[in-house]
């Protein structure tokens, strides 16, 4: 049964969806905790659409697409006024477009020059706004800061919407609206869908210290997996993972220790003269060892006992329905 105050709660946000009062009483609280679910989960989505994007930004290329004359005619006298006065410019071209329109005032000058002047200048930008907005998006939940710088780095190349985002994240007003957004989305996956935090802050949790620690562990346990292949896991996958190897470990440390107590036993009962002893040792390693670990132990004693071969074959004779003891050396 789930808590009144949360049913309450998604009540009332249904209620605001436009969802009726008759309609939402005849629902149980599963019904009403799936409904709320639903719609929670296309905010969210739609959440994610505002802080990502920018619709704006595609009206940028509808402004004046040619550089001025006057641009031109300066980076002609002094190629190095590239880098000053193509800011309003270098999001609207190719580098091949840009340099283009550049090379007809620029005699002597071979185009890959251009392209690389042209090139530098896009890097330093990238750089200068993907810092700054980093700093910008420092009041959002370092969840959702961390998962949108990841996205635009990610999309870096897109200079238009890179330029847009950067220039609004330095709008209060705007930070305004999207902190709270973002606020909001957070809340309702950590309160109703945890199962999905995770996937909705990948970039986050994958360079958080718990998930680092895991795949730590797990790296000093095996190398079956990369790193990278384990950075792709979801934490409760992980922490699963570790268990099962550390479960794992624990029972081969144990059947060592038992291999090793047993080698100990057949040592002395080698050099026992009393048969039955011998005979003892052997039953009880066929009932409490694993067939393959009895397999080793039995191997590794006939290297360094030459009368072992010879007495355990008798054993194993004498007691032929035991498959334990039926060892293949």
């Amino acid at each position: 049964m789930y808590a009144q105050f949360d049913i309450s709660l998604m009540l009332q946000y249904l209620k605001n969806k436009g969802y009726k009062q008759d309609e939402l009483s005849a629902m149980s609280d599963e019904r009403i905790l799936k409904l709320y679910q639903d719609i929670a989960r296309e905010f969210i989505l739609q959440a994610q659409d505002v802080l990502e994007t920018s619709p704006e930004h595609e009206n940028l290329r509808k402004k004046s697409t040619t550089i001025m004359p006057e641009t031109i005619a300066l980076i002609g006298r002094d190629l190095c006024k590239l880098y000053e006065e193509i800011d309003n410019y270098i999001d609207l071209y190719s580098v091949r477009e840009l340099a283009n329109l550049l090379l007809s005032a620029l005699p002597g000058v071979k185009l890959a020059k251009v392209e690389k002047m042209v090139r530098i200048k896009i890097r330093e930008l990238q750089e200068i706004w993907l810092l700054e907005l980093k700093d910008n998006l420092s009041s959002l939940p370092e969840e959702e800061r961390d998962t949108l710088m990841e996205y635009y780095l990610a999309r870096k190349d897109d200079l238009p919407m890179l330029r847009d985002i950067y220039q609004k994240s330095k709008d209060p007003a705007y930070l305004d609206e999207i902190c709270d957004l973002a606020h909001i989305k957070l809340s309702m996956i950590k309160e109703y869908m945890p199962d999905e935090l995770e996937s909705n802050y990948k970039s986050f949790y994958d360079h958080s210290p718990e998930k680092l620690s895991v795949i730590q562990s797990i790296l000093a346990l095996t190398a079956a997996y990369s790193k990278g292949a384990l950075l792709g896991m979801s934490i409760k996958e992980l922490q699963e993972m570790l268990e099962e190897l550390q479960e794992k470990e624990q029972e081969q440390a144990e059947q060592k220790a038992l291999v090793d107590r047993y080698f100990e036993r057949f040592k002395a009962a080698l050099h026992d003269p009393d048969d039955q002893h011998f005979t003892n040792v052997c039953l009880d390693a066929a009932s409490e060892l694993p067939r393959p670990r009895f397999q080793e132990l039995a191997t590794e004693l006939s290297r360094h006992y030459k009368h072992f071969h010879q007495r355990f074959s008798d054993v194993s004779k004498e007691y032929k329905d035991m498959q334990n003891l039926q060892i293949v050396f």
